[in-house]
């Protein structure tokens, strides 16, 4: 049963990549796409840490928390990265400058993660906590495979 629930979300997740590849990746289509694979991704890693149902709740309430704080931060990131690659005559200073910025999300990337990992202890044993984070390399393994097969 456990593995027919995984392969049941990683065939819906394997519809959704070529989904949202086809679309025009207008914000609201993007966005839509992004809160379908992270329900999906929830259940997944809810059904891979054997959650129970007095678990399930409060974890994906922080979860959802987790995330949003991560993506917060990785979207400012990833606008000075892009306005960098975009910038013709960009210093060294401004190289630098965004090279730390990069470094400096990394480790507050590291902070949150350690901050959850307390929150998620306080339900959690510390075999679920491990659980998720193996899952987590699987799910995102598993997209990147399915992004690399829809290139070719």
């Amino acid at each position: 049963m456990k593995k027919q629930i995984a392969l049941l979300i990683l065939a819906l997740i394997a519809m959704t990549v070529p989904a949202m590849a086809q679309k025009k990746h207008g914000g609201n289509d993007r966005e839509k796409m992004w809160k379908e694979m992270q329900e999906f991704k929830l259940k997944y890693l809810a059904q891979e840490m054997e959650l129970k149902d007095d678990q399930q709740a409060r974890f994906v309430e922080l979860y959802k928390q987790m995330t949003a704080e991560k993506r917060r931060l990785f979207r400012q990131t990833r606008e000075l990265d892009q306005r960098m690659r975009d910038a013709k005559d960009a210093s060294d200073a401004e190289y630098a400058e965004v090279s730390a910025a990069i470094t400096a999300a990394k480790e507050k990337d590291a902070e949150i993660e350690k901050a959850y990992d307390a929150k998620f202890s306080q339900f959690l044993s510390p075999k679920q906590i491990f659980r998720m984070k193996a899952a987590e390399e699987k799910f995102r393994g598993k997209i990147m495979e399915l992004k690399h097969k829809k290139k070719r």
